[in-house]
C-alpha cells in the first residue's frame, strides 16, 4: 500500500471513525436518558391518572348503589320526569283524578332533583324487571337496547353470575350496548333490599365528562404535546382525549412488535412510531377489574419532538460542530499532508531514477519550507554525484590507456627477445638466406606494431601473424605446421593490434615442449551473432588439471610463471592480451580457455564486430 493510502486510511481510522462513533454513542445515549429520565415521571403521571379514573368509576358504582337501595326508586324517578314534562295542567288532571294530590308531585320532583344532585353525570336509565315490564329514565335523548338484544348478549349471563355487581361498558367497546351516543354503561342485577332477590337488569349509561377535565389538567402541565388513551381489553380505543382515534384499534396505530405489549400488567415505556411519528409510548395498566370494569389498559403518547428538545438543539449543533470539524481536517489533509506525501513520492521516484542511472534527475523547487530545503539539497546531491562520475570516468579512461601503453611496451620487448633469439641461433648456423629473410619477416613485425593506433584490420593482424610464424619456422623447424582459415569478408573488421601472435606463441613455447610428433596449430575466425570469435586450437601436451582449477579461480593471468633457469616470465603474452581485451571491449569480451592433459588446447578470442567505443 503506498503512502498516501496509508495515511488516508489512518486519518479515516483514527479521526472519522471515531468522530462518528462518538457522535452516534452521545445520541443514542441522550435519547436513553431522556427516555428513561422521562419514563420515570411518566409512571408517576400514569398512577396519578389513573387514581383519579378509579375514584371516577368509585363514584359512579355509589351512584348506583344509591339507586339500588332506594325502594321503588327508578319507578318514581320516571313518574316524576313524566309529571315535570307534562306541566302544571297534567298535575291538575291527576289531582281531579284523585291518583296523586299536588303534595305528592312535590316530592317526587325533590326526589328526582336529588337523584341529579348525587350524579349529575348519568344520561339514562333502564330498569328491564322481570315481569317483562321495562322501566326508563332517560335526562337526555338516549335509546336502551332491546330486551331481547340484551339477553342475548354475552355479557348478559356475566351480569347474572356476579349478582348485583356492576359490569362496566365502555365507549366504542361494544356500540349494541353503549347506545349511539357511545357511553360508558353499567350493567348489573337489581336486587330486592329486604328479601336480596333479583328485581330486574338494571342499565346505567353515563357521560363521563369528568375524563375530559383529568386528562386537560395533565396535558397542559409545562405544555407538554401529550395525547392519552384508554384502550379495552379486545384491543378498541375506548377514549381519545383528541378524539379521532375513538372506536378504532390501537393496532392501527402502533405496532406491538416493536416492543410493547398491550397485555402485559406491568408498565411499559418505549420509543416507537405511532400514527407515523417517533413518540415515547407509555402504558399503564388501570387496575379496574374490582370496579367491575374490563381489562383497561391507559396510554399516553408523547411528541418524541418535544422530549429531544434541547438535546435534538445541542445534538444538532454537536453534528454541525464534527461536520465542520470533519471539513477543515480533510482540507488539512489535503493542503497539508497530502502535500507533503507527494511531495515524499516525488523524492522517492526522483531517488529510484537515480538508482537506475539517470542522473539527470531533478525534484521540483516548490514552496519556501523544508521541503524545498530538501529538494535543493537533493537537486544538489544528485548534481554532485554526476560530476563526480564524470570524474571517475575521465580518470578511469587515462588509467586504461596508461595501462595499454604499459602493456604494449611489455610486448614489444618480448617479442624483439625472441626473435633476436631465433636470429642468433641461424647466425651461429651460417644460414645467412635465413637470417635474410628472418630480418624481413621481423622488420614487417615492427612495421605493424609501431603504429599509432590501438586497432588495426584483421589482414594486417595476420600479416603480422604470419610474420611471427615464419620466423618460429625457421628457428623450429620440423616441429609444428599451421593452418589459417579466416572468411575473405571479415578481412576488414578491426581488431586489437597484437592480439592472435602471443596466443599462437603460447601454443608453440608451451604446448609443444617436448613432444616427439609434429604440432599442429589451427586458426580460424567465425561469426557469433554480432561477436567476431577467434579459435587458436593445437595439438600439444595440454594444461594439467590443477592449473585449470587455479585458471578458474584467478583468471588467465596465471598462466604467467617464471623460468627457473632465467627468471623470466613465460606466458606473458597470453595474460597481457587478456587483460588488453577485458580494458579495450569490456567485461564481456576477453579469451577462454579449454584444455586437457594430452588432448592439446583450445583458446577462443571474443571481440565485438563493431567497436563500440573508445573504452567500455
Amino acid at each position: 500500500m503506498s503512502l498516501s493510502k496509508r495515511i488516508f486510511a489512518a486519518f479515516f481510522a483514527f479521526i472519522i471513525l471515531p468522530l462518528f462513533a462518538l457522535g452516534t454513542i452521545a445520541y443514542l445515549v441522550s435519547q436513553k436518558v431522556t427516555q428513561e429520565k422521562y419514563a420515570e415521571q411518566t409512571e408517576l403521571t400514569l398512577k396519578a391518572i389513573g387514581r383519579n379514573i378509579n375514584n371516577m368509576i368509585k363514584e359512579a358504582n355509589y351512584f348506583s348503589d344509591f339507586w339500588v337501595t332506594m325502594e321503588d326508586s327508578v319507578e318514581v324517578a320516571e313518574q316524576s320526569i313524566d309529571d315535570a314534562n307534562a306541566g302544571s295542567g297534567e298535575v291538575a288532571n291527576d289531582a281531579t283524578r284523585g291518583s296523586e294530590s299536588y303534595f305528592q308531585l312535590l316530592e317526587k320532583e325533590k326526589l328526582r332533583q336529588r337523584v341529579l344532585l348525587t350524579y349529575p353525570g348519568i344520561n339514562s336509565v333502564t330498569l328491564y324487571r322481570n315481569d317483562d315490564k321495562q322501566v326508563n329514565v332517560n335526562f337526555s335523548k338516549d335509546t336502551p337496547i332491546a330486551r331481547g338484544d340484551l339477553e342475548g348478549h354475552p355479557i348478559y349471563q356475566e351480569v347474572l353470575r356476579k349478582n348485583g355487581a356492576p359490569v362496566w361498558i365502555g365507549p366504542n367497546e361494544d356500540p349494541k350496548l353503549t347506545g349511539e351516543n357511545n357511553l360508558f354503561t353499567q350493567i348489573r342485577v337489581l336486587l330486592d333490599i329486604d328479601t336480596l332477590k333479583s328485581k330486574g337488569i338494571l342499565v346505567t349509561r353515563f357521560q363521563m365528562s369528568e375524563l375530559n377535565r383529568i386528562f386537560s389538567f395533565y396535558n397542559s402541565q409545562g405544555k407538554i404535546d401529550r395525547r392519552f388513551l384508554i384502550v379495552a381489553g379486545n384491543g378498541n380505543i375506548v377514549y381519545d382525549n383528541s378524539q379521532p382515534a375513538e372506536g378504532r384499534r390501537i393496532g392501527d396505530y402502533l405496532d406491538t412488535d416493536k416492543g410493547i405489549d398491550m397485555a402485559s400488567a406491568s408498565a411499559q415505556s418505549r420509543t416507537i412510531a405511532f400514527d407515523g411519528h417517533k413518540s415515547l409510548v407509555s402504558v399503564q395498566d388501570l387496575q379496574l377489574q374490582r370496579l367491575g370494569v374490563g381489562d383497561w389498559k391507559l396510554v399516553m403518547v408523547t411528541s418524541w419532538q418535544y422530549l429531544s428538545g434541547d438535546s435534538a438543539l445541542v445534538l444538532r449543533w454537536m453534528i454541525a460542530l464534527t461536520s465542520v470539524s470533519l471539513l477543515l481536517a480533510l482540507v488539512f489533509n489535503l493542503m497539508f499532508v497530502r502535500r507533503t506525501v507527494i511531495f515524499i513520492v516525488r523524492v522517492v521516484r526522483a531517488m529510484r531514477q537515480v538508482e537506475r542511472g539517470d542522473l539527470s534527475t531533478r525534484v521540483a523547487v516548490v514552496g519556501n519550507d523544508e521541503t524545498t530545503a530538501l529538494s535543493r539539497g537533493f537537486n544538489s546531491l544528485v548534481r554532485r554525484v554526476s560530476e563526480l562520475l564524470e570524474d571517475v570516468k575521465e580518470e578511469q579512461s587515462r588509467k586504461r590507456k596508461a595501462e595499454m601503453m604499459l602493456l604494449q611496451a611489455q610486448i614489444k620487448p618480448h617479442f624483439l627477445f625472441n626473435a633476436l633469439e631465433s636470429i642468433n641461433i641461424l647466425a651461429v648456423q651460417n644460414e645467412g638466406r635465413k637470417v635474410s629473410k628472418m630480418v624481413q619477416r621481423l622488420a614487417n613485425i615492427f612495421r605493424i606494431s609501431i603504429q599509432q593506433k590501438e586497432e588495426i584490420t584483421i589482414e594486417q593482424e595476420l600479416e603480422h601473424l604470419m610474420s611471427y610464424l615464419e620466423i618460429q619456422k625457421y628457428r623450429f623447424e620440423e616441429l609444428f605446421e599451421y593452418t589459417i582459415d579466416v572468411p575473405k569478408e571479415l578481412m576488414s573488421r578491426t581488431i586489437l593490434k597484437l592480439t592472435l601472435q602471443p596466443l599462437v606463441e603460447n601454443s608453440i613455447q608451451h604446448g609443444f615442449e617436448g613432444i616427439a610428433y609434429m604440432g599442429r596449430i589451427e586458426i580460424k575466425a567465425v561469426q557469433e551473432d554480432s561477436d567476431l570469435a577467434f579459435y587458436i586450437a593445437d595439438n600439444g601436451i595440454g594444461i594439467p588439471e590443477h592449473r585449470l582449477l587455479g585458471l578458474a579461480k584467478s583468471g588467465i593471468a596465471a598462466l604467467h610463471e617464471e623460468s627457473p633457469e632465467t627468471g623470466e616470465r613465460r606466458g606473458l603474452g597470453v595474460g597481457n592480451v587478456a587483460d588488453r581485451l577485458r580494458i579495450h571491449y569490456g567485461s564481456g569480451y576477453g579469451l577462454m580457455l579449454c584444455s586437457a592433459p594430452g588432448h592439446g588446447t583450445i583458446i577462443k578470442c571474443l571481440i565485438p564486430m563493431e567497436m563500440r567505443g573508445d573504452s567500455a
